[in-house]
């Protein structure tokens, strides 16, 4: 095999290993209070199929099935056939807005300040985690956030 041939099919796979990777994966989500308000804002907006709020996961029953349940979370019945599902294209979530698009709805429950929630939103091929906490004086901090170029405080 000739080295240019050689090494355009391996340029060739880098580039589709790559934009195999940018379909799938995490996608950041910031938590923010707004006017009192608590909003999950995406980047931009994706399609979506689930969303959760739960309260403080116990780590040590992390992989058990024992959950906390949820405080705030927006889904479809498993029985309802998937062409009939509408998933609304959204940026930007408000804490307890209702959707018509979501039949299966639980909450939203009040949010106690300084405990820990983690925000799960669902989009298909992508997905969004990001664990908050309510400060006393209405702020949100996400403890587990990396921004990449700073180090920890």
């Amino acid at each position: 095999m000739k080295p240019v041939e050689y090494f355009s099919r391996i340029m060739l796979l880098f580039i589709f290993c790559i934009c195999s990777y940018s379909c799938i994966g995490p996608v950041p989500v910031d938590v923010v209070i707004i006017d009192n308000e608590l909003f999950f804002v995406l980047e931009e907006e994706h399609e979506i199929n689930s969303l959760s709020v739960i309260a403080s996961i116990d780590r040590k029953k992390m992989g058990t099935g024992e959950y906390i349940n949820p405080m705030w979370s927006l889904g479809h019945d498993l029985s309802t056939e998937v062409e009939k599902r509408n998933y609304p294209r959204l940026k930007q979530i408000k804490y307890g807005q209702k959707f018509e698009e979501f039949p299966k709805i639980t909450g939203p429950f009040k949010l106690q300040k300084n405990v820990e929630y983690l925000v799960a939103i669902d989009m298909g091929s992508k997905f969004a985690r990001e664990t908050f906490i309510i400060t006393d004086d209405n702020k949100v901090i996400m403890p587990l956030r990396k921004v990449k170029g700073k180090s920890p405080e």
